[in-house]
């Protein structure tokens, strides 16, 4: 597994418009409650499709892993992890949790500490929102990955969607200070890289008593607000 030093001591929070450090403990509790299981599930279905025509194995990047989260999604598909992070406190939640075939180092996914194509594949999931240069950390994630085969893989909050608009709005909550984009705005990011494969999903009711019609939200979504999906996932082939 490709394995570098930081290239020194990093400022939580240098890179990022938010400080994570302070809600490690408790990040994962969203995956834990109804909607937020739900919405789990509908968007690693989404990167399980980008990665469909991938073999499940090689070396992955993934860039701001927090909690280890998506690390352990795709070390289950058999790669091989190392995750980066700027919060040592996330970056401790990740190492507790043992997750095989991962390892997982304090970085700065603007200023990488690892050598060109040393990757199959870069991953960025909700972590370009909380950049402070979106387009500098995709860079950097390019240049880490192998040409002629690697690919880059990257889930965010879009911006179309009413019920990531309102956490936005919500003062004080994580989401306040982040950048949300539109499908038409990640294509833009992307495409310098290759040409970008959008997917969007997470249609779910904004009412909790209606979560149990959440499948028939998601296929309806598609077809009748194709663009507002709370999560776009994409993929770029180099």
């Amino acid at each position: 597994m490709p394995s570098a030093e930081v290239k020194g001591p990093l400022e939580q929070g240098q890179a990022s418009h938010y400080g994570f450090g302070r809600i490690a403990e408790h990040y994962d509790d969203w995956y834990k409650s109804a909607r937020g299981s739900l919405y789990d599930r509908l968007e690693k279905r989404a990167v399980d499709k980008l990665l469909a025509r991938r073999r499940y194995n090689g070396q992955l990047l993934e860039v701001g892993c927090g909690t280890g989260h998506w690390s352990e999604y795709f070390s289950g598909k058999g790669f091989e992890v190392t995750g980066v992070d700027i919060s040592a406190d996330m970056i401790n939640a990740a190492q507790r949790k043992n997750i095989v075939n991962s390892q997982f180092k304090i970085a700065d996914g603007e200023n990488l500490p690892f050598a060109e194509q040393s990757y199959d594949i870069a991953a960025a999931i909700t972590t370009l929102e909380f950049a402070s240069n979106p387009a500098k950390m995709l860079s950097e994630m390019a240049r880490c990955v192998k040409k002629n085969g690697g690919i880059i893989i990257v889930g965010v909050l879009n911006a179309l969607s009413r019920y990531n608009q309102k956490k936005k709005n919500k003062p004080g909550s994580v989401y306040s200070s982040a950048n949300l984009f539109s499908p038409q705005q990640i294509h833009n990011l992307l495409a310098p890289f290759g040409k970008p494969n959008i997917l969007i999903a997470g249609f779910v009711p904004d009412r909790s008593w209606l979560l149990w019609l959440s499948a028939l939200y998601e296929f309806a979504g598609h077809f009748i607000s194709g663009r507002r999906g709370a999560f776009i996932a994409a993929r770029v082939d180099l």
